[in-house]
Parts: C-alpha cells; structure tokens; sequence
C-alpha cells in the first residue's frame, strides 16, 4: 500500500470529509480510515448540501448593481420627476411604496443568487453563464439611467441639490 501523500487538495475523505492530499492509497489524516485516491476525488455535493459560494465574484457585483439601480431610482423618482419604467416594481411602488419596492428588488437577487447555485450544481457552466447574465441584466438599466443623467447635463444634478 501506497502511504504516499502529496501537495494539492485531492478531494475529501468520504468519512470525515477531511481535506486530503493522496497519490494513490492512503489513510486520512484526521480519522485514519483508508481512503482510495478515486474515493477522495471531489464529487458534486448533493441537492441540500450547503457548500461554498459558486460564482462569489459575480454576486458581488450583483448586489453592487442593484443597490445602484435603487439608488438611482429614487433620485429620478424624488429629485428629477420621472417614473419607474419596471412595471413590476412599478407596481410595487404604487401599492407599498418605495421601501417595499426595496426589498422586493433585492428578494429577486436572492431568487438569482439561489437559481445560479442550484443550476450550477448540476451544471456549472450554465450556472456560471446564468450568474454573468444576470450581472448584465442589473448593469443595463443602471447604465441607461447614468446615460440619460449625463445626456440632461449638470443643470440636473445642480436642480436635484439646490
């Protein structure tokens, strides 16, 4: 038998899952049990499983996005006199108010957040694929809005502050 260990994660211990660094055949390090290379290689966690972040990197953005996005709206909405074009939050807006259309916006990031983790562990590509769309999406109307501010020229951004 081969006790032989090595740098670099090869997986985990199907047992304990410890971290383990195995050439071929070894124990691992923290429960003892005999492990087999092809057991210890990483599998993809199960449904309910509750591993790492996929795409953390992504979400970031996400979520900086987003609260842009809700920043500028109640600038157009409060100082500049326009409308919210979304006709959900539209909604929302009307019915609840401004504090409601909140959280809804950021109950469907998390929605996104959680479809981008459930897709990814079937598939990570598309999961990967699904959380940069989604990225883009928030980025759209958050550069239209910056795009029409800059269009109207300063004498907007003086009348919102005077």
């Amino acid at each position: 038998m081969d006790d032989t260990f090595k740098d670099g994660p090869a997986g985990n211990c199907p047992h304990c899952n410890h971290p383990l660094r195995i050439v071929a055949r070894g124990k691992c390090q923290e429960c003892g049990v005999k492990v087999r290379a092809a057991a210890a290689r990483r599998r993809r966690p199960s449904f309910l499983a509750m591993p790492e972040m996929r795409y953390p990197n992504a979400y970031v953005w996400l979520v900086l996005l987003s609260a842009l996005d809700v920043i500028l709206t109640l600038l157009v909405l409060a100082f500049w006199g326009g409308h919210e074009v979304n006709p959900a939050t539209h909604a929302v807006i009307e019915v609840m108010g401004f504090g409601w259309a909140i959280v809804f916006k950021f109950a469907v990031i998390i929605l996104v957040v959680i479809l981008c983790e459930v897709v990814g562990r079937r598939d990570d590509r598309l999961g990967r694929t699904l959380s940069i769309l989604a990225v883009v999406m928030n980025g759209v109307p958050v550069a239209y809005t910056f795009v029409l501010l800059l269009r109207a020229g300063p004498a907007t951004f003086l009348g919102a502050a005077g």
